[in-house]
């Protein structure tokens, strides 16, 4: 079975109708056994299920916000399924997206998907021929087996922000698991296309805690 642990931070209405749009999409486009858990970091805007897309899910409400990779690790905590799904919910699966990742987890440790639309900046590195931040890698999602997240021992729960998945990267390379970056499995990724589009100082804040506590580790 399929785990799918959806970060929900919900903090204005339309954020919430993002929510319950990703989670419609994953009802329409994954016809594998799966089960999903929503871990929801905001009370403000409890969810509503008009079109019953919620049915059968665990939710788990935190009483204050948590970061992104606590809330993964809470859901990983409850999984049932030997293979994990972790994504954002500003991430939008296309036909089969799920399923195609978990395919790849026959032979690989880990699957990441393609992401569109790809942000300007993304854009001019692929141009210019560097690498891009993360890789090829998408942080809004990814897919993994349980018994290889066991191995990395988790999401470090201390970041904030896209730091938090570098880190999670380092460690999937420190385990010595083996990684595929795919074309064949295609999400849209709003706001991680978009990221400068948050305000500006909270955003430059949140990045200058991740690397800092980055630089402590070194």
């Amino acid at each position: 079975m399929i785990s799918i642990i959806l970060n929900a931070y919900d903090p204005t209405f339309w954020q919430r109708q993002m929510t319950m749009a990703c989670i419609a999409g994953i009802r329409k486009f994954t016809d594998q056994p799966y089960e999903l858990i929503v871990v929801d970091n905001e009370l403000k805007f409890p969810i509503r299920d008009e079109y019953k897309v919620l049915e059968p899910y665990t939710h788990i409400v935190n009483e204050v916000n948590k970061t992104c990779y606590e809330s993964y690790n809470q859901g990983a905590e409850v999984a049932k399924g030997e293979y994990l799904v972790f994504m954002q919910n500003d991430v939008f699966v296309h036909e089969r997206t799920i399923n195609k990742l978990v395919d790849y987890l026959k032979d690989y440790d880990v699957a990441y998907p393609q992401q569109i639309p790809l942000h300007r900046e993304q854009v001019k590195e692929l141009y210019e021929n560097h690498e891009p931040m993360f890789g090829w890698r998408d942080a809004g999602m990814l897919a993994i087996t349980r018994k290889a997240f066991d191995k990395t021992g988790g999401w470090d729960g201390r970041y904030r922000n896209l730091l938090g998945d570098k880190a999670f990267y380092l460690k999937i390379g420190d385990a010595g698991l083996s990684e595929v970056c795919t074309t064949d499995a295609i999400i849209t990724h709003i706001m991680g296309a978009n990221n400068w589009s948050k305000d500006k100082e909270l955003y430059d804040n949140e990045m200058n805690y991740d690397a800092n506590l980055e630089q402590g580790e070194k």
